[in-house]
């Protein structure tokens, strides 16, 4: 599973789409057995399933229909019609959805649709239950209004945009796909000048529309105001009311994450509303969540415990194996692949395996990318049609990522590889030393084709097309993408000497390259900023710190993209 550029498997699809049952026992006899289809709300109605439902004595479910094109297949699990709610799970290789509804939440009349939430990789999205005389789910559509958002966002005047998008809201009074319209409203209010009783009335309807869909789906929305309001001092004050109106009725059991990001932009909204004295208790508790979910996080991912690798057997065995990872902080399937590389870098010594991650900005912008990790993928070209991709010593294998639950197997898989690899002899042999002054880091790589490279085996060859190239990677980045993990490791901040590096001659290279970190900062920040213009990045970017930074360099065979050789140094923090 990857995020793709176009194609798309079934649950990338609903990914894109989103990266973007019971009654009363007071119901009639004759609507004690019915068909109900589950309706995604989120941008429209998607008919996710037909589902049968008997309820007259024993309450009872069966799967009739389901979207594959959007969820694949799916089994129905864990049905439950308990005190006036019901829940159950869609759930399939790929994917576990799992909705809750109140019954007392439907209108008066009997076979009234039965309003709740959907849970998609922690996610929570509006749906509904709505009877039907279907047997099978209707093939989605486009949305009108999708097409109507982007007429209203091509609008070159802010007052213009403001207009149409209110009209837009206006129209679709009550739809839960006011949660695309709201923020990108509130976006341009500043710029249109709306008056701030306007943006208030319009953040009170949108979230008074949210409640019959439950409580859960108000705590998104009232997050999604604040994520929208929360920065503007124009609109502080409201800013402020919804962000202590969220903080105070949030269920006790909450997710921690939840109320970690209320929080934080509690803090930023009353800071901005010079409300001090709320503002310095919110930053100490956003403090003391944020470190909460850092532990947590530490704790439980890896789900799995990786095994050390216990050593070559094979004689002579020496080559160390470059696993390079292109992925994206937004990307959801990139998230085993993600845990899957953490986990091989506590299996493996850095003179076996050296761990490479290269960000990209699929689906959505990614503050961990450069412009060097997008020349690293214009080097694999049509190799890489998406996120998560994996090259080992330069060869794509393993494709595919998927959610938390897959990332043990994928890191079998990947160790599968791995193993293999080592067992073979090194092609080159590459030195390379990091001499740290201040901000700046020297850097000498050396490499040499071994003796036998000429006479490769196990379908290998000799090439006279060999460059010596030079990573600086990062051991670990703490940003929250889309994609929920907290800490990114080995990210390359940049490729010293160029992306194209120097090609040996008489089968020997050297490079010698200085490395300014003030300078490379101001690099990654202008590109930042280049790249924000186009397409905004989500919420605040991480800092670049620039700190526990390796050295890889490594011999690459051009001719068919094969490395034969590498080595790694830590770059010495520099002396207080």
């Amino acid at each position: 599973m990857k995020c793709f550029f176009s194609r798309r498997t079934p649950t990338a699809w609903l990914l894109a789409t989103l990266c973007l049952l019971a009654a009363t026992p007071s119901r009639a006899a004759d609507d004690s057995k019915k068909n109900w289809k589950l309706v995604l709300k989120a941008f429209g109605a998607d008919d996710l399933a037909v589902i049968h439902f008997e309820y007259a004595n024993d309450p009872k479910a069966v799967l009739l229909d389901a979207q594959k094109k959007m969820i694949g297949d799916v089994e129905l699990k864990d049905f439950k019609f308990e005190k006036n709610r019901v829940s159950f799970e869609l759930k399939g290789p790929e994917i576990v959805i799992r909705f809750g509804g109140d019954v007392t939440m439907a209108g008066a009349l009997p076979g009234s649709p039965i309003k709740g939430t959907l849970k998609i990789r922690e996610q929570v999205f509006p749906a509904s239950l709505e009877l039907t005389d279907a047997e099978k789910v209707a093939e989605p559509e486009t949305n009108p209004v999708l097409q109507d958002i982007g007429k209203a966002m091509r609008q070159a005047d802010a007052k213009d945009k403001a207009r149409e998008l209110q009209e837009l809201i206006t129209r679709n009074g009550g739809s839960p796909s006011s949660h695309v319209l709201d923020p990108l409203l509130f976006g341009a209010a500043s710029e249109a000048k709306l008056p701030a009783a306007e943006v208030e009335k319009a953040a009170e309807t949108w979230i008074g529309d949210a409640k019959p869909y439950g409580p859960a789906w108000v705590d998104v929305i009232r997050l999604k105001a604040l994520q929208s309001l929360a920065p503007s001092k124009e609109y502080a004050d409201t800013a402020l009311k919804i962000g202590l109106e969220a903080d105070k009725s949030m269920a006790a059991d909450a997710p921690l994450e939840l109320r970690a990001a209320v929080v934080e932009l509690l803090a930023k909204a009353a800071k901005n509303a010079g409300a001090a004295g709320v503002a310095k208790d919110a930053e100490a508790r956003s403090t003391k969540l944020e470190g909460q979910l850092d532990a947590e996080y530490h704790e439980k991912v890896p789900p799995f415990k990786p095994t050390p690798f216990e050593g070559r057997k094979q004689a002579g065995a020496d080559r160390v194996v470059v696993f390079e990872l292109f992925t994206g902080a937004q990307c959801p399937p990139c998230v085993a692949a993600d845990v899957a590389f953490d986990a091989l870098l506590k299996t493996y010594k850095p003179t076996e395996l050296i761990g490479l991650q290269y960000h990209l900005h699929i689906p959505g912008p990614d503050p961990l990318t450069n412009s060097d990790t997008l020349a690293r993928q214009e080097y694999y070209g049509r190799q890489i049609n998406g996120t998560p991709s994996t090259f080992f010593n330069g060869r794509s294998d393993a494709a595919g990522g998927g959610m938390m639950s897959d990332s043990e197997e994928k890191y079998k898989e990947y160790r599968g590889l791995v193993d293999e690899l080592l067992a073979r002899k090194a092609r080159a042999d590459v030195k390379v030393t990091a001499a740290r002054d201040g901000d700046q880091i020297a850097i000498t790589a050396d490499a040499s084709k071994t003796a036998d490279a000429d006479a490769p085996k196990q379908g290998e060859r000799a090439s006279d097309r060999l460059s010596l190239r030079l990573a600086l990677t990062e051991e670990a980045i703490r940003y929250v993408g889309s994609n929920r993990l907290r800490f990114h490791h080995h990210v390359v901040r940049a490729l010293p000497g160029g992306d194209d590096g120097k090609r040996l001659v008489d089968g020997k290279g050297r490079v010698e390259v200085k490395v300014n970190l003030a300078d490379l900062k101001r690099e990654l920040e202008d590109y930042l900023s280049r790249a924000a213009k186009d397409r905004p990045f989500p919420g605040d970017l991480p800092e670049i710190a620039l700190k526990n930074l390796s050295v890889v360099a490594f011999v690459q065979d051009d001719a068919d993209q094969s490395i034969l050789g590498a080595a790694t140094v830590h770059v010495a923090e520099p002396t207080p």
